[in-house]
């Protein structure tokens, strides 16, 4: 069951749950014809052919509040089925989850919406299931209208709303009735561009005022965009859980194996891909370690090693701001490619992104490589301020999968003599004129 515990140190704890669905079926097969509704109270054996589907098996985790979780997988692998556990609206086979304040969810359209009831009824009735007494839903009321956009269609029945209308009734009593947590679910989709802006700004916000949300959607983007780690359950179980640019090209690179699997009429089991023990980030109730070093990737083309030296090839972990610095990355192609793109990133201790770049957006050419070689980033001028660093050095193909992928794989330091706040020193002059 879903337990409100005020005194949990977490957003979201759950453990060891599991929920199971029940579908009926017949041996002569999964349809149903009118011949056969007609005829099948006369058969003598009537009972229908019940199939278990497992949709979470034996669930743990925590989420730490203020977190931004995204939940990927591919259909039927338990992600909106983990939502409504969450909310209260499934309850468990077995396993709890345990919540710390105010759950607001966005999981279909016009749930909780009675279609012949106006927008205005709706509203009250929604937020009086959201546990809001009338009192609150009246202060709110203006703000929530204001923000969705209806205040012309407000009263006129929600059956006469279009799909995206329904989404900005939703999104709007869901965001401006103070969530503590907050679960999405594919809607932010629908709609126009316009409200989306809107939406993820929002969202934005939220995030900023240390809310906790969890964001389910097929859109890999979106949800590197917004995540602060990313979940990939597969069949009910957690599969990989870490940073989200790890765990997304791990995800696609499984979902790309089992592609070519399905080409070639091999089973999709024998051949699914394993997390890395070195590089795998740690599950249940452990949390991810910001700046660990991880690899992943299909290794068609290979980082061998990486250095950062200065220009006489000195290897160095220490720099001044202004001096200059080389990157290199040396390359093995262990199956020939078409599409191929070196790109490199430096993050801050704090996590900030300085940069991220790579040769397929700067359209420098790289078909004609070698079987082995190194690929030098030479930078004139390292125009970072006093801190520590991370280089995240990466080579894939042009729609992102990855050959080789190492996040965090040099962590060097600036000192500047320039008592500036920020990130770099920008060259400059102060001029006055009188």
């Amino acid at each position: 069951m879903s337990i409100v515990d005020s005194k949990l140190d977490y957003a979201v704890d759950i453990f060891e749950l599991s929920k199971s669905f029940n579908r009926s079926g017949n041996f002569s097969g999964n349809y149903t014809t009118l011949k056969s509704l007609i005829t099948k109270p006369f058969k003598k054996n009537n009972t229908p052919n019940i199939i278990q589907t497992t949709a979470i098996k034996d669930l743990t985790i925590r989420i730490p509040r203020g977190s931004s979780v995204g939940i990927i997988g591919r259909n039927g692998s338990g992600k909106s089925t983990l939502l409504k556990l969450i909310t209260g609206i499934y309850a468990p086979d077995h396993g709890h989850v345990k919540i710390n304040g105010q759950v607001r969810a966005l999981i279909e359209l016009g749930a909780g919406f009675h279609p012949d009831f106006t927008g205005r009824e709706n509203l009250y009735l929604a937020g009086i299931l959201y546990g809001l007494t009338k009192k609150q839903i009246n202060e709110k009321f203006d703000q929530i209208v204001e923000f969705a956009e209806l205040k012309d269609f407000i009263d006129q029945p929600v059956r006469t709303y279009s799909s995206g209308m329904f989404m900005r009734l939703g999104f709007s009593l869901a965001v401006n009735t103070d969530p503590d947590i907050l679960l999405i679910d594919e809607v932010l989709a629908v709609g126009d561009a316009g409200f989306v802006q809107k939406c993820q700004e929002k969202v934005a916000e939220l995030r900023s005022q240390e809310k906790t949300l969890f964001m389910v959607s097929h859109d890999l983007g979106a949800i590197e965009r917004w995540s602060d780690e990313v979940i990939w359950l597969n069949k009910g179980e957690v599969k990989d859980r870490g940073h989200p640019r790890r765990v997304i090209d791990h995800y696609r690179e499984f979902i790309e194996k089992g592609i070519e699997d399905e080409i070639l009429g091999k089973s999709r089991e024998a051949t699914q891909i394993s997390v890395n023990a070195e590089t795998a980030q740690p599950e249940g109730h452990e949390e991810l370690e910001k700046f660990a070093y991880e690899r992943w990737g299909s290794r068609e083309i290979e980082i061998t090693r990486t250095t950062l030296t200065n220009f006489k090839g000195e290897e160095k972990v220490l720099f001044h701001t202004g001096e200059p610095s080389v990157v290199n990355v040396y390359y093995k192609v262990n199956a020939p490619q078409k599409s191929i793109v070196f790109g490199f990133g430096i993050n801050r201790a704090d996590g900030l992104n300085i940069i991220g770049t790579n040769t397929l957006l700067e359209r420098v050419e790289t078909s004609d490589l070698s079987t082995e070689g190194v690929v030098s980033i030479v930078i004139p001028s390292t125009n970072l301020l006093t801190n520590t660093y991370y280089l995240d050095l990466a080579v894939h193909r042009e729609d992102g999968y990855a050959y080789d992928y190492h996040k965090n794989a040099i962590k060097f330091s600036v000192q500047s003599q320039h008592d500036q706040i920020g990130v770099l020193h920008l060259q400059h002059s102060w001029q006055f004129n009188s």
